[in-house]
């Protein structure tokens, strides 16, 4: 089928099951769906413009924060103020870092190399996620995850699955110091902290044409200590504003987007996710993020590689 936007020919269940295997990984690993997404359009189906593979990858990261969020809200598992603290960060990066890259990354001779430089950081901080050093520096955040899990089971087998929201996220102080509890423990943190963070992520993802999840996950595991029940909400609503922000700023500027080809690859996304939801729990997430940042990494060297004329 030739997609006349994107300008290639590409086959429609190519591009569904592209999606199934981006939606998976993003869901199961809550990272680098932007990535893969990116990869796919660039060396699979071989789309050409750098400012339409930016937006065109975006979206593809929307599905799970648009499907998600509901949820998180509802269950009290997105710590609001920290999430808009983020978003606001996230908005002014986005349309600074869409701004820079649209003009200073339109040629793919540029865009691919400074892609493969940040695929091989993710890949090594993925791998380094996988380390028993890493692991053993999580314990306050395995111990509120666990606190979590053990009311959540109290609560199943009371009956009482609707009182859930109940265990969730609380505040007792909003402003540039914030206090808040969850599952019966406290958290602190800085709001200014949050925004620049916020800010700096999304200029980095939006030059890239990806989520920020990679980055915005460890900083609130490792240097937040959020247990992972919130991180994943609070994460998922503030790259839903800073993508859908940096999306906007690409049109504006004149990006295309191939609907229909965009289309099939939504399609996949939607049942990956879906099929992750309900089947990761089965398998193990050290080996599944081992195998991403082994992929990563092979990515990133590749796309880096082409500074100097080798193709791998």
């Amino acid at each position: 089928m030739h997609f006349s936007m994107a300008g290639v020919d590409a086959n429609p269940i190519s591009l569904i099951l592209w999606g199934i295997f981006v939606g998976y990984v993003f869901t199961s690993v809550g990272a680098a769906g932007g990535i893969l997404a990116g990869v796919g359009h660039m060396s699979i189906f071989g789309l050409k413009k750098a400012n339409m593979v930016k937006p065109m990858n975006q979206i593809l990261t929307l599905v799970s924060p648009i499907v998600g969020t509901p949820l998180y809200l509802r269950e009290k598992r997105i710590v609001v103020p920290t999430a808009v603290a983020l978003g606001l960060g996230g908005i002014v990066g986005a349309i600074i870092g869409s701004t820079l890259s649209s003009s200073l990354l339109k040629e793919m001779k540029t865009f691919q190399p400074f892609f493969g430089i940040v695929t091989l950081g993710i890949s090594i901080r993925i791998a380094y996620e996988c380390t028993a050093k890493f692991i053993n520096g999580q314990k306050e955040v395995k111990t509120a995850n666990n606190n979590f899990a053990a009311k959540v089971k109290e609560l199943k087998a009371a009956g009482k699955m609707n009182e859930i929201k109940e265990i969730g996220v609380k505040f007792s102080k909003v402003g540039i110091q914030n206090t808040f509890t969850f599952a019966g423990q406290e958290f602190k943190y800085n709001a200014i902290i949050v925004f620049i963070t916020g800010l700096v992520v999304a200029i980095l993802s939006a030059s890239l044409g990806v989520g920020g999840g990679f980055l915005l996950v460890p900083f609130m595991t490792s240097v937040m200590g959020f247990p992972m029940y919130i991180v994943a909400g609070t994460s998922v609503l503030s790259i839903l504003v800073s993508s859908s922000t940096s999306i906007l700023n690409y049109i504006s500027m004149g990006s295309q987007i191939d609907v229909t080809f965009l289309a099939f690859e939504l399609v996949g996304v939607a049942i990956g996710t879906v099929v992750a939801a309900r089947v990761s729990k089965y398998i193990n997430a050290r080996y599944m993020k081992m195998f991403l940042a082994l992929v990563l990494f092979y990515i990133g060297l590749k796309y880096v590689l082409l500074l100097v004329g080798v193709n791998i």
